[in-house]
């Protein structure tokens, strides 16, 4: 098949409860291929709930491939079902330039990474991590329902985003992936998503 896109899209997705709203979202892609070239783009929703941006929010894109970044927004984020495409936030987010991007710790017990923009510094911080899996998933367990992809996961049992050293409201939540029970903190590492 056609390569789509390729890179690295770990994630953190917070709830106060499992039946109540999403309170946070953070999605980062450090990406090696995509049709726009390659570089780094975090989706950050400080209110998901809110369809507003700077200043009433943090809800933004920090990027260093605005071009990449609007592609992955317009092709990808916006086109799987869910948090990131159907809060309110989604359409207000604002492109601003990445000023430092770094990560820091392992893939056995603590992960962060770390972004940077004007006025704005960013940790994610997955904790408790679990066992490496390495999936492969057919088009009909994927979000888009029209793509292959190669991965692999490593789940968070305790993530958090903090914005200026200011914790964000909310925990990881269960989640089914392909049949794998996990949680929506998740580090997704090497995907390649292909037109079959």
């Amino acid at each position: 098949g056609k390569i789509w896109w390729s890179g690295d899209n770990p994630g953190i997705l917070l709830k106060e409860s499992e039946d109540g709203p999403w309170t946070a979202l953070a999605l980062f892609f450090r990406t090696v291929f995509t049709p726009e070239g390659r570089g780094h783009a975090l989706f950050l929703y400080e209110q998901p709930n809110l369809s507003e941006s700077l200043p009433a929010a943090n809800n933004v894109v920090i990027t260093d491939n605005e071009k990449m970044a609007r592609w992955l927004a317009d092709n990808f984020v916006g086109a799987l079902p869910g948090a990131f495409s159907e809060s309110p936030a989604f359409k207000a987010l604002k492109y601003i330039p990445l000023t430092d991007v770094s990560v820091y710790g392992d893939t056995s017990s603590r992960y962060v990474q770390s972004v940077k923009a004007d006025g704005i510094d960013v940790e994610l911080i997955w904790d408790q991590l679990g066992t490496p899996t390495a999936l492969e998933l057919s088009p009909e367990h994927v979000g888009t329902r029209s793509h292959e992809v190669f991965n692999l996961l490593i789940e968070s049992r305790d993530a958090s985003i903090k914005v200026n050293g200011r914790p964000l409201p909310g925990r990881v939540m269960p989640r089914d992936q392909a049949g794998i029970k996990t949680t929506t903190g998740f580090v997704y590492f090497s995907e390649v998503w292909i037109i079959p």
